[in-house]
């Protein structure tokens, strides 16, 4: 059987209902979704599939530990499957989901740093916005938000770079339309993302000092599984250096094109998206469509596709 990587799942993969027939199917995603409700100190399916589900995506402390949740019950379920990750990634939020699931932290602590990360997050992101640039070159884009930012004295930073021809930019509402006008006068063009803040960006400094504080509290061990750090572009082994990380990734850069990239070099072939969505599945196949990828969100029987990964 191939080496897989699981890639864990980031905010955007929310949507109303999510997690809702893995609870009813499998006695892992129950124990794992219910173990969070006590920890979290409040009922998490009333936003994942109840009657506060519609308004989750618009409040990331809520939004944060229910996708971590659903995306922990996945890889529960295939761990009492026999199928574990080789390495495991995560995209922003993902990256302390895949923390977790390393043993990097005991389930509890991990549970509550992802609450706290997305409180911290949603008290300090109130400001500025993300929009994705579709077909600009980095190089050039990179200038322009540089070139933005100076003149109208508020950022506009890279924050995520998703494929090749999908560039994310964080920062001031005024400095991403600016950058979307530019995008637009050369052959790309910019598409607005409904999220709660500029994430990835100079205005998280005060949230990721918060957060940072928190992390401080809590105990870091070295991984059971390997662990990629998107932040540092490498697998990480000790515990302390992967609490490092994480201090820095709020405001860090998510260069995902890399990851993949470096992993493959690595000799990985077999990517496993883990988490409610199919939207890392299809960055790795822009990114490089020679890989095979796959997404949990996919097989509504896990065990078709625990018994196609034993095939191969």
């Amino acid at each position: 059987m191939k080496k897989i990587v699981f890639l864990f799942d980031g905010q955007g993969a929310f949507k109303p209902g999510i997690g809702k027939e893995l609870y009813q199917k499998y006695n892992k995603a129950k124990e794992t979704i219910d173990l969070g409700c006590e920890i979290l100190g409040y009922d998490i399916k009333e936003y994942l599939w109840g009657e506060k589900s519609a308004e989750t995506s618009k409040m990331t402390s809520i939004a944060q530990p229910a996708i971590s949740l659903v995306s922990l019950a996945y890889a529960r379920i295939l761990e009492d499957m026999g199928i574990s990750g080789d390495v495991s990634l995560g995209h922003s939020l993902g990256e302390a989901t895949a923390i977790v699931y390393c043993g990097i932290t005991d389930f509890k602590d991990g549970i509550l740093m992802i609450k706290k990360r997305g409180e911290v997050m949603e008290k300090g992101g109130k400001h500025g916005g993300m929009m994705a640039i579709i077909n600009i070159d980095q190089d050039i884009l990179e200038k322009e938000c540089q070139r933005v930012s100076e003149e109208i004295k508020e950022p506009v930073v890279i924050a995520n770079i998703n494929a090749p021809n999908q560039i994310v930019v964080s920062g001031s509402k005024q400095g991403i339309q600016l950058v979307a006008s530019f995008a637009a006068n050369n052959k790309g063009r910019g598409i607005p993302l409904d999220v709660g803040g500029a994430w990835h960006s100079p205005y998280l400094k005060e949230a990721s000092e918060e957060f940072s504080l928190f992390l401080d509290g809590i105990d870091f061990k070295n991984p059971t599984h390997s662990f990629y750090s998107v932040v540092e572009q490498k697998i990480l082994t000790d515990g302390n250096l992967i609490k490092d990380s994480l201090k820095k990734q709020m405001l860090a850069r998510v260069d995902w094109v890399q990851a993949i990239n470096n992993l493959k070099a690595l000799g990985y072939e077999y990517f496993l998206e883990i988490g409610p969505s199919r939207i890392l599945k299809d960055l790795v196949n822009k990114i490089d469509s020679s890989l095979k990828c796959d997404s949990v969100a996919l097989y509504p029987e896990l065990e078709t596709l625990v018994s196609d990964i034993s095939q191969k």
